[in-house]
C-alpha cells in the first residue's frame, strides 16, 4: 500500500512515472496497471529490504518535493458561460478541493486537439441537454499562466486554431501576435483564450518548438533550490520506480522459474496486443480460444493457484485491453460523453461527489441509477485524470476477476488445468457476446459482478484458513457489490454458500442428514448480517434525503418489476421465463449466439443438479446454488436497454459449472475406457 501511495502521489516535477494523473502511456500502463499487478502477484517482494528502502526513498522524495518545490507546467483556469467558479478537471496537482480553484488543471504539453483541453464534462454541467456548439458559440474562457525560465534570448509566440482567440502577455505587457522576443531570465506569462465551436489548438511555441520541451515552465517563479534541483530532479521518481519494478520482476522470475511459462507469458502478451490491430472485433473470441492452450503448461507447485492462473491468462487479456483502449481514445484525452444516458449520469455524479463535495448524496437524492459505481468512477478519475482509461482498465480487471473466480471454483473441485479452462472460457464468452462494449462505458454491471466474485473468493479462502478477519473483509466486499448494483442482492447473499467446500456434491441435497456435516458455520452468519447492515445503512441514507426509509424508493424497481399490477399468473410466468432467457442468452430480445452457450449450459446444468442424480449430482453444491442465485434476480426484475449487460454477473459461475460438468464427464469416460481395456486384457 505504501508503494502504491508513493508511486501514485502527484509529483511536482513532470517526467516519466510522475504520479497522478496518469495522462501518458508510461504512467497509465506501468503505474496504473503493471505495478499494482506485480505487487499483488509476488507478495514476497514486500518482505525484501530493497523494496523497503526504495519505497521509503520514493515517499520521502515526494514529501520533500511537495513541500519545497514549485509545480511544473502552467496553471490553466477554465471558466464556462453561466458559471461563477472555475471548472475543475480531475487534476490532483491543483487546489481541486477549493470551491473556486485557482487552477482547473496543470498543463505541461501543447493542446493540439479538443480532447486534450481541460474541459470536463463537454460542454455543460447543466441538467438540460446542451446545445451543440457552432462556429460562433463561446464554449469556454481559458487562462494559462505561470513562469518560464529562459537561458538564452528567443522568441515566444502562440500557435492557435481559427476557433481560438488568444492573447499573450509577458511580464504584464501585451505581446506581439507575430512573436515576442524575450531575454534570458525568469518571466511571467499569461495567455487568455476564448474557445469557440470546436477544433481547437492552443500551443505556446519557443523558437518554433514546443515551449514545454524547450524551457522550464512553473506555475510560480522558481526559487534558487528549484533551479538547482530541476536539471536532475525529474529523474528521481523514474529511477526509483524502475528499480522497484526490477525487484518485483526478479521476484516474479524466481517464483516462476520455468522457461516454458516465461515463453508463454511473452507470446500470449504479444498475441493479445496484436488482436485489436489485426483481428476484426467479431473474431476476437475465436483467437482467445487459444488461451485454452494454457491448460497444457506445467506450472510450479507454488503457482497452481489463483496467482498462477493470473500469470497464464492476464498477459493476453490485459494487453488486448491496453491496445484497444489506446486505439479507442488514447491516454490523457477525454471521451465524448453524450447527454442524458447512464454513462453521462455516472460521470456527472462522480464529478459532484469528488469535485463539489457531495460525498454522501452522490448526485441523486434517491438512486434512479445504480448507486456505488459513481464513487468508483470518481476515484479512477483522480488517478487517471479526465480520460476514461482508468475505467477501461477497471472493467478489464473486473472481467479477469470473474475468470479467476471461475478458475478457483473449478480448481477446488476438479484441479488446476480444468480451472484454467474455466477461466479461459469466461474471457472467450465475454468477448463473443454483446457485453464487451461495456468495457469502460461507465456502467455498474462489471463492477458489481467483480466485487461479488471477489467476495466469494475471499469466503473460499477464509474457509480454508478458518480466518474470521478475512471473512469480515469478504463480507464487506459483498456489501459493496450489492451497493454497486441492487439487482444482485440474491447473488451477494449467496456468497455465504461457500461455507460448504467446493468438493461437496449436489447429491448432498438428497441426504438431509449430511447438509451440515462439512459446513463452516461463520459465513452463514457473518455474510447475511453484513448484507443486512448494508441494506440498513442504504435505507438510512435514503431516509436522510427523502424521508423514506426504503432500499428501493426512488429506484427503477417498480418500472422493471416482472410482476406488474393487473398481470395474470400466466403473464407473470411468461415474463419470468422471458427475463431468465434474456440473461441466459445474453441478448435482448432473447436469441442464441455462440457466446451464450456457456451461460445457457451452465444454467441448465445448475437446475438439473438440484435433482442430485447422476452425473449432475457430482457438480459442486455451493457453485450450483451460487449460479442459481445469480439468475434469481431475473425472476424479480427485467432489465432494459444495453443488450448483454444483465448477463455479465452470471458468466463466472456458469462457466465454472459447465467446466466442472465436462471434467466429471471426462473422468467417467476415461475411467470407463480404462476399465474396458483392462477387461480385454490390455
Amino acid at each position: 500500500m505504501l508503494a502504491l501511495a508513493a508511486a501514485w502521489w502527484p509529483a511536482r516535477l513532470s517526467g516519466i512515472f510522475d504520479g497522478a494523473p496518469f495522462d501518458s502511456a508510461p504512467d497509465a500502463i506501468v503505474l496504473g496497471l503493471l505495478l499494482p499487478a506485480l505487487l499483488w502477484l509476488v507478495p514476497a517482494a514486500a518482505r525484501d529490504r530493497r523494496t523497503h528502502v526504495l519505497v521509503i526513498a520514493l515517499l520521502a522524495w515526494k514529501i520533500f518535493s511537495s513541500a519545497a518545490l514549485v509545480q511544473d507546467g502552467l496553471c490553466v483556469r477554465v471558466m464556462m458561460p453561466g458559471h461563477t467558479a472555475a471548472v475543475k478537471n480531475w487534476d490532483a496537482r491543483t487546489d481541486w478541493r477549493s470551491p473556486d480553484p485557482q487552477c482547473s488543471a496543470i498543463v505541461d504539453r501543447p493542446l493540439v486537439e479538443d480532447r486534450q483541453f481541460p474541459i470536463w464534462l463537454p460542454f455543460s454541467f447543466s441538467d438540460t441537454a446542451p446545445a451543440l456548439p457552432d462556429a460562433t458559440t463561446v464554449v469556454a474562457q481559458l487562462t494559462m499562466s505561470g513562469s518560464i525560465s529562459v537561458d538564452q534570448p528567443g522568441t515566444l509566440r502562440l500557435w492557435t486554431a481559427p476557433s481560438v482567440d488568444a492573447r499573450l502577455t509577458v511580464d504584464g505587457h501585451p505581446a506581439d501576435a507575430a512573436g515576442e522576443s524575450i531575454n534570458a531570465g525568469s518571466h511571467l506569462i499569461a495567455i487568455e483564450a476564448t474557445l469557440r465551436g470546436e477544433h481547437w489548438i492552443l500551443a505556446p511555441l519557443w523558437n518554433e518548438s514546443s515551449l514545454f520541451r524547450s524551457l522550464t515552465t512553473t506555475v510560480a517563479p522558481p526559487s534558487l533550490l528549484d533551479r538547482f534541483v530541476r536539471p536532475w530532479g525529474n529523474w528521481i521518481a523514474c529511477v526509483l520506480v524502475l528499480a522497484l519494478l526490477l525487484i518485483l520482476l526478479a521476484h516474479t522470475l524466481v517464483a516462476i522459474r520455468k522457461w516454458q511459462v516465461l515463453a508463454w507469458i511473452a507470446a500470449s502478451a504479444a498475441g493479445g496486443a496484436l488482436i485489436p490491430v489485426l483481428v476484426p472485433g467479431r473474431g476476437w473470441h475465436f483467437v482467445l480460444l487459444l488461451l485454452l492452450a494454457a491448460c497444457a503448461i506445467r506450472m510450479p507447485a507454488g503457482l497452481r493457484n489463483v496467482r498462477g492462473a493470473f500469470v497464464l491468462l492476464a498477459p493476453a487479456w490485459l494487453a488486448l485491453n491496453v491496445i484497444d483502449t489506446y486505439n479507442d481514445q488514447g491516454f490523457g484525452r477525454l471521451d465524448t460523453i453524450n447527454f442524458g444516458n447512464d454513462w453521462y449520469v455516472f460521470q456527472r455524479s462522480a464529478y459532484l461527489i469528488y469535485m463539489d463535495g457531495f460525498w454522501l448524496q452522490g448526485g441523486e437524492d434517491a438512486f434512479w441509477f445504480q448507486p456505488f459505481y459513481r464513487w468508483i468512477a470518481g476515484a479512477l478519475h483522480m488517478l487517471f485524470g479526465q480520460s476514461q482509461v482508468g475505467e477501461n482498465y477497471w472493467d478489464a480487471i473486473g472481467v479477469l476477476i470473474l475468470a479467476l473466480f471461475s478458475f478457483e471454483a473449478t480448481r477446488s473441485a476438479r484441479g488446476f488445468r480444468w480451472g484454467c479452462a474455466a477461466a479461459a472460457l469466461v474471457l472467450v464468452a465475454f468477448v463473443s457476446g454483446p457485453g464487451y462494449v461495456f468495457i469502460g462505458r461507465g456502467l455498474s454491471e462489471i463492477s458489481s459482478a467483480a466485487l461479488i466474485s471477489l467476495a466469494a473468493l475471499g469466503v473460499i479462502r477464509a474457509r480454508e484458513r478458518q480466518s474470521v478477519p478475512l471473512l469480515l473483509i469478504a463480507s464487506s466486499v459483498a456489501v459493496l457489490g450489492f451497493w454497486t448494483r441492487l439487482n444482485n442482492l440474491p447473488m451477494a447473499v449467496a456468497v455465504a454458500l461457500f461455507a460448504w467446500p467446493l468438493t461437496e456434491p449436489s447429491a448432498t441435497l438428497r441426504k438431509p442428514k449430511m447438509w451440515l456435516a462439512n459446513v463452516w458455520v461463520p459465513p452463514l452468519i457473518v455474510v447475511p448480517m453484513a448484507i443486512a447492515l448494508g441494506m440498513f445503512l442504504f435505507a438510512l441514507r435514503t431516509w436522510h434525503y427523502t424521508g423514506h426509509f426504503s432500499i428501493f424508493y426512488g429506484t427503477q424497481s417498480a418500472l422493471l418489476a416482472v410482476w406488474q399490477d393487473g398481470m395474470s399468473f400466466g403473464e407473470v410466468a411468461r415474463a419470468m421465463i422471458d427475463s431468465v432467457l434474456m440473461v441466459a442468452t445474453t441478448t435482448d430480445p432473447p436469441s442464441y449466439h455462440n457466446g451464450a452457450l456457456p451461460v445457457m449450459a451452465g444454467f441448465a446444468l445448475a437446475v438439473a443438479a438440484l435433482s442430485g442424480a447422476g452425473l449432475v449430482g457430482r457438480l459442486p453444491l455451493p457453485l450450483v446454488a451460487f449460479t442459481l442465485a445469480a439468475f434469481a434476480s431475473a425472476l424479480i426484475a427485467r432489465g432494459s436497454a444495453y443488450s448483454g449487460r444483465f448477463s455479465i454477473h452470471v458468466l463466472g459461475a456458469s462457466a465454472a459449472v459447465v467446466t466442472c460438468a465436462l471434467a466429471a464427464g471426462y473422468e467417467r469416460f476415461t475411467a470407463g475406457t480404462t476399465e474396458a481395456r483392462r477387461s480385454r486384457g490390455f
